[in-house]
């Protein structure tokens, strides 16, 4: 880590429920207060208390898009966090734990998967070590990492009586400690970290109090124990405006942006935090411009839990023949309740959107981590012929624009919308400029509030799309039927042959007025010789991948697929032309993006990196996957780093 260039990696572990989330929160403010900007990742068991969980940041002094391992701080707030992690740090990096731990034995760890203990000891066996985390600790050192033990019960007890509350009053804030700990090794300042912590907890002054008061007891220890290094230079982002922000909040606030005015969802892991965010800023205050353009003062949000995901798409569709902007919330089970609906939208052509954010499957699979095994059900939802759009959001700032502009899909084209956003963004923290609204015009299509004479609420047009009445605008039948042009039941085959094809039309529609350069973005030299093509959250980890394989001299580009309907043909076909390696990246073990790409373009991606541990891509697993692939010609890479 030069001091004209800062890449700073930090993994902060401990037991769930023991504070890893707010130590991440306050890790990544620390860091935006020093002028940098930020991204972490937290992966946690999908139990209330007790397994191992984990925060992954990142501080860069240019742009920060996804984590890597190793290293270059791991703050082990427990004894599994020192098993789990102890290959995790760079050489010369800090291995920071709680010295109290120091006897523990594997064995005695409850929470820690049996698979686990047995591939640490028999590594630490291998070399001569016994099973304790003393033990652990010398094969961390012996691979030239500096340890730093922590007596954090000690400090507990002293930030209690400075304090002058009790222990046990004070036990939460071992993870400030840990986190205080690293950052004074780092050379951070106190006052950012106590900045950060009065952010995080505004409000909450009985919170805050011992929190401070951790934070001068445990840069007093590291001050009189340890030799510090040169302090961590401010970074190009100080005093600059910005926001930390995680996937479900940046695509709540880009619905509530975008004009929404109705979600539903029943609580699933994650889109539950979605709707539950959504319901805490239900009403807000628009800009100036927004209220002259929409001549409303506040602009309300109403969000619904339901008794079931069926009942969630059928209140939405309900709201939206009744005129309202609608989206629904989902993951993957969810959406599998939906598929029958989908269907009933796409004949009644109502216009709704369904974010699904994608999680390991299959079924109940692995409900807080990561996957992209939703492409195949989004694309083929529903039966019959049902056109439907299909996007997927690669980070925070896409995911805010991509929501906007799925519901102006939908209602532009009377049609179901099915915005894919992975897990991994779900839980990632970012530091973003705040997003511009007005950089997508919200636009509601055919849509009538006035109807003079007779309505044909399924008018037989040229483009497919009919103009939209909401109910109680004009008289009108509503049908899952199929129907004739007021809505009329009818099995007259002359009728289905009308209607059916009016549906292609609107499938034709779609292509010509969704423009190629809305469905890609292609990133690198457009002439370089290897071609990398993927989808969603593995844009990040991709981006820094080809920043590395730059400076081997390596030219690579990317090419992100953003809409799989309608998928950009022409241009993907162009790259393809223009490559000589082409390698697909993704999150699944079928490689859905590849089948999609062989079915539409008739073409195959004859490399492939997958990752299906249901944990984050990493930087280096592109990085070391693409360099195999280009010296042993490999077919198949299969990358599974993470805890």
């Amino acid at each position: 880590m030069s001091q004209d260039r800062v890449d700073l990696g930090l993994i902060i572990g401990g037991p769930q429920g023991g504070g890893i989330e707010s130590a991440g929160q306050i890790a990544v403010r620390t860091l935006m207060s020093k002028g940098y900007d930020v991204y972490g990742t937290r992966e946690y068991h999908s139990n209330i208390t007790g397994a191992h969980s984990y925060f992954n940041l990142r501080a860069r002094s240019d742009i920060a898009r996804s984590v890597r391992l190793p290293v270059d701080f791991l703050i082990a707030l427990d004894a599994e966090s020192v098993f789990t992690h102890m290959d995790d740090v760079k050489e010369n990096g800090f291995f920071v734990y709680d010295s109290g731990t120091s006897g523990t034995k594997i064995d005695k760890i409850a929470p820690m998967p049996k698979p686990l203990k047995v591939r640490v000891k028999d590594k630490l066996s291998k070399l001569g070590l016994g099973d304790t985390v003393a033990d652990a600790i010398k094969y961390v050192e012996s691979k030239n990492v500096k340890v730093v033990g922590v007596p954090i019960k000690e400090l507990l007890k002293e930030t209690a009586k400075r304090s002058g509350l009790s222990v046990v009053s004070v036990a939460r804030v071992a993870n400030t400690i840990g986190l205080a700990a690293a950052f004074a090794l780092i050379g951070i300042e106190k006052e950012h970290i106590e900045k950060a912590i009065n952010l995080y907890f505004a409000g909450k002054e009985k919170v805050i109090k011992p929190n401070v008061v951790a934070v001068e007891t445990t840069y007093e220890y590291i001050k009189d124990n340890f030799k510090l290094g040169n302090p961590l230079p401010n970074g190009p982002y100080q005093g600059r405006l910005r926001m930390v922000v995680n996937g479900n909040d940046v695509v709540a606030m880009g619905k509530i942006a975008g004009g929404l005015t109705l979600q539903t969802y029943y609580p699933i892991t994650p889109a539950a935090d979605e709707a539950l965010y959504m319901e805490g800023y239900r009403v807000v205050e628009p800009i100036e411009e927004a209220k002259k353009r929409l001549g409303l003062d506040k602009i309300g949000t109403l969000v619904i839990q339901t008794e079931d995901e069926i009942s969630a798409i059928g209140m939405a569709i309900g709201a939206a023949l009744a005129g309202a902007r609608v989206a629904t919330t989902t993951s993957g089970p969810g959406f599998s309740l939906m598929n029958e609906m989908v269907s009933m939208a796409v004949i009644m052509e109502v216009p709704i959107v369904i974010t699904i954010w994608q999680r390991a499957g299959p079924s109940t699979g692995m409900a807080t981590r990561n996957g992209q095994q939703d492409l195949l059900i989004s694309m083929f939802s529903g039966h019959g012929d049902t056109p439907k759009i299909v996007l997927a959001s690669g980070d925070h700032e896409e995911a805010f624009y991509d929501s906007i502009r799925a519901l102006n899909w939908a209602e532009k084209f009377q049609t179901p919308v099915i915005h894919l956003v992975d897990k991994m963004l779900s839980g990632s923290l970012k530091s973003i400029d705040p997003p511009d609204p007005t950089k997508v015009k919200i636009e509601r299509g055919k849509l009538l509030r006035k109807v003079d004479g007779e309505y044909k609420r399924f008018l037989i047009t040229d483009d497919g799309i009919s103009p939209r009445a909401p109910l109680g605008v004009a008289k009108q039948m509503i049908s899952s039927l199929v129907h004739d042009e007021y809505g009329m039941v009818t099995e007259d085959p002359v009728l289905r042959n009308q209607m059916t094809e009016k549906m292609l039309r609107k499938i034709e529609t779609i292509e010509k007025e969704i423009p190629e350069s809305e469905r890609y973005s292609l990133y690198g030299d457009p002439d370089a010789d290897v071609l990398l093509i993927s989808w969603g959250t593995n844009k990040g980890p991709i981006l820094d991948a080809m920043e590395r394989l730059s400076r081997d001299g390596i030219k690579v580009k990317f090419f992100q697929i953003r809409t799989f309907k309608p998928f950009p043909a022409k241009a993907l076909n162009e790259a393809m032309d223009n490559s000589k390696v082409i390698i697909g990246i993704e999150s699944n073990i079928l490689e859905q993006m590849r089948l999609i790409t062989r079915m539409t373009i008739l073409r195959d991606i004859p490399h492939m990196i997958v990752k299906y541990t249901g944990r984050t891509m990493y930087e280096q697993e592109i990085y070391f996957g693409v360099k195999e692939i280009l010296e042993k010609g490999s077919r198949k890479v299969v990358v599974s780093d993470g805890a």
